[in-house]
């Protein structure tokens, strides 16, 4: 079976197989109309933006508990270690941030913002590029030897941002790739 994923701009990822799973709302391009699930790593605007998720149709939101207690949302409050809907919910660490999580779907691991990242198998890896981290990265996805790692959480003023990392992942043969917003890939399940 064949996974669609679309980076839709920021944070935002959409993956799409028998359901659409959008995590970080906060997109530059519009997902799909019917949304299943919504997820939310973390609290920061540029993760969530609670107008555009309020225009979505989505049956259910996962968030962190002061994610969803900040924004005033009803969701289901993700915790660590428990799997939701087919969505392992595991440790994140998000700078600044209350609470936050990474989620890991059918071998899509998202981490939000962290430059660290749990322990889990995962095929495509979303990683932000902060370049004071591109050390990190690489360190983590050697441990976590995924088959694509796909930075994104970069404007098209910091695209050097991104370009970076991927150099970087390349020096250490780390399948790597970056993605215009909006374009999809299909991975293989």
């Amino acid at each position: 079976m064949n996974m669609k994923i679309r980076w839709l701009g920021n944070s935002c990822v959409e993956v799409t197989e028998e359901r659409c799973i959008l995590i970080d709302p906060n997109y530059i391009v519009e997902p799909d109309e019917k949304v299943d699930l919504v997820l939310v790593t973390h609290e920061h605007t540029d993760h969530i933006d609670k107008d555009k998720l309020n225009t979505l149709r989505y049956k259910k939101l996962i968030a962190p508990a002061s994610t969803l207690e900040l924004h005033n949302l009803k969701g289901i409050p993700a915790k660590v270690g428990e799997i939701i809907e087919g969505v392992e919910i595991l440790e994140s660490w998000c700078w600044k941030s209350q609470e936050s999580v990474s989620y890991c779907y059918n071998g899509v691991l998202h981490a939000g913002d962290s430059a660290k990242f749990p322990d889990t198998k995962a095929e495509v890896v979303f990683t932000a590029c902060f370049p004071d981290f591109y050390d990190e990265y690489v360190r983590e996805m050697r441990r976590l030897s995924p088959k694509l790692v796909i930075p994104i959480h970069y404007s098209d003023e910091k695209r050097k941002h991104a370009e970076g990392l991927k150099r970087r992942m390349d020096e250490a043969n780390i399948g790597c790739k970056l993605l215009k917003v909006g374009e999809e890939i299909k991975v293989k399940i």
